[in-house]
């Protein structure tokens, strides 16, 4: 059965982390297998992959290649439910517990670093990307994953 999710669309980081700022200062419940700690702290090493500041372990070159296909369409939709490979599932999420304002202070500090960047390396799956392809990516992801986090009434 699949995890209840909440559709959402940012059209800008500033909207992606004001939803974070809202969610961690909410009780919230999560649909799925992370908490909201573990959330965040997943988005801001992705942050820090981007910003060229933490590494992924090699990526295939037959992967590399359809995620280059793929680009498009995953800047224009959020997705779930994508299989990492276990060496890059293991550096992109943590497998202790995180808490809510752990996982706060590092997404707050990787977005100041990433808003901070004029020029982001290559991508390790989609490869060259814009600045305007990257905030792309980063909100469709955001939106994955923030999607899986309710606030209680």
């Amino acid at each position: 059965m699949a995890a209840e999710h909440r559709t959402l669309r940012f059209e800008s980081m500033v909207e992606a982390m004001a939803e974070v700022e809202r969610l961690a200062a909410a009780e919230v419940k999560t649909t799925g297998q992370f908490s909201l700690g573990q959330i965040l702290e997943h988005l801001a090493r992705t942050l820090e992959i981007v910003l060229g500041k933490r590494e992924l372990p090699k990526v295939a070159l037959p992967m590399r290649f359809f995620a280059r296909l793929m680009r498009s369409s995953v800047l224009r939709k959020a997705s779930t439910g994508f299989k990492l490979p276990d060496a890059a599932q293991s550096v992109l999420w943590p497998t202790e517990p995180v808490s809510t304002e752990e996982g706060l202070a590092r997404i707050r500090a990787a977005y100041e670093a990433f808003q901070a960047c004029g020029t982001f390396p290559k991508h390790p799956f989609f490869g060259d990307m814009t600045k305007e392809q990257n905030h792309a990516l980063q909100c469709r992801h955001f939106e994955g994953h923030l999607g899986f986090v309710h606030p209680i009434n």
